[in-house]
């Protein structure tokens, strides 16, 4: 088998996405317009590839990789190659055509490091993903055979092939309390369904950002959310409203029958404590009855003891997820800057 490397531009829309949707091992964030919106992001450039069968002209493998470039004090600059998806194989191929195809990714991905002067590259495959999934999830991280070191953490799964009373009943005891409290104190929640919407969801977005001293995300990436994922039902964007002013938004990624906790924004001041927990619970069960079977309420830090994350964890734990495995690895390219590469990442986890 001849393989070659080519860019998502080369392999364009159509093809790029007909693979994806096809393939068990992509997910959301291999979509064609996903790296776009990436890309909106200040610092970021799309490096995104896939691998091809030269002789039919067949894509084999995407790869979604994005270049990360920051200044620390107009100092220090750190470039980073980041795959968010993680390569994602054709179903079916022989596993001697997988190890071929992962080493012609391989080869590309240390050839950009290298130009780039990456310090590392760092992968992340999607748990809701068909290949990863429920009973698919694999025993050991398929990153491993890419060569990488194993970075694996946990996501919670909400396995919606239950009755809407079953998952209600799964909700911890302070959780079902928050949703009724928000209810009966006249919070109800509808689905985006205008621009207008969107902007209104922006202005939360900043004020969110503000109140966690973060940088905001450019208006854009929400425009490439709204056209490319929204407007075609990849995405649900549900707001919650009290006496006629929306206060909260959850954004929902949806896509080969599962749904993910995406993005998500407030007011300060909510009305009603329960505000967040009403709009996760109205999600979880708009995705059960509109046939999904599956639902990711987020990474998980279950050892922490303290800390906004120890909080942050038991607010998506209370959905009555359980934990499974998400699947991270890392490519250091320059041992000598590991420290370096360590402090950037710490960093860049907590201002992104």
């Amino acid at each position: 088998m001849n393989l070659a490397v080519a860019p998502r531009r080369e392999i364009g829309q159509v093809a790029w996405d007909a693979f994806v949707h096809q393939a068990d091992e992509a997910w959301l964030w291999h979509l064609f317009h996903f790296q776009d919106a990436f890309a909106t992001w200040p610092g970021r450039r799309d490096l995104s590839f896939a691998v091809v069968d030269t002789r039919q002209g067949e894509v084999l493998a995407a790869i979604p990789l994005q270049l990360i470039r920051r200044t620390k004090g107009q100092v220090l600059t750190i470039n980073l190659l980041e795959s968010l998806g993680g390569p994602a194989c054709a179903d079916g191929l022989p596993e001697k055509t997988r190890q071929q195809i992962r080493q012609a990714a391989q080869d590309r991905l240390l050839a950009l490091a290298e130009q780039y002067q990456s310090l590392a590259i760092d992968f992340a495959l999607p748990p809701l993903a068909p290949a990863y999934r429920g009973e698919r999830c694999p025993r050991v991280n398929p990153l491993l055979f890419l060569g990488c070191d194993n970075t694996l953490t946990q996501t919670y799964m909400i396995d919606l092939r239950h009755s809407e009373e079953e998952l209600w009943q799964g909700l911890s005891g302070n959780c079902r309390n928050m949703v009724k409290r928000a209810e009966k104190e006249g919070v109800t929640v509808r689905e985006a369904d205008s621009l207008a919407d969107l902007e209104r969801y922006y202005q939360m977005h900043l004020e969110t950002y503000r109140r966690t001293a973060a940088p905001p995300h450019p208006f854009a990436y929400f425009q490439q959310i709204w056209e490319n994922f929204t407007r075609r039902g990849y995405s649900h964007i549900f707001l919650a409203e009290f006496q006629g002013e929306v206060v909260a938004a959850a954004n929902m990624g949806a896509y080969k029958g599962a749904m993910i906790y995406w993005t998500g924004a407030s007011k300060n001041n909510l009305p009603s404590p329960g505000v967040n927990n009403l709009l996760q619970w109205h999600a979880i069960s708009y995705a059960r009855s509109h046939g999904y079977e599956w639902y990711e309420s987020g990474e998980a830090f279950p050892h922490l003891k303290e800390g906004k994350l120890k909080g942050l964890n038991d607010f998506k734990k209370s959905f009555g997820g359980e934990l499974y495995p998400f699947y991270r690895g890392r490519l250091v390219m320059r041992k000598h800057l590991h420290l370096l590469y360590t402090f950037y990442h710490n960093w860049r986890g907590s201002h992104v």
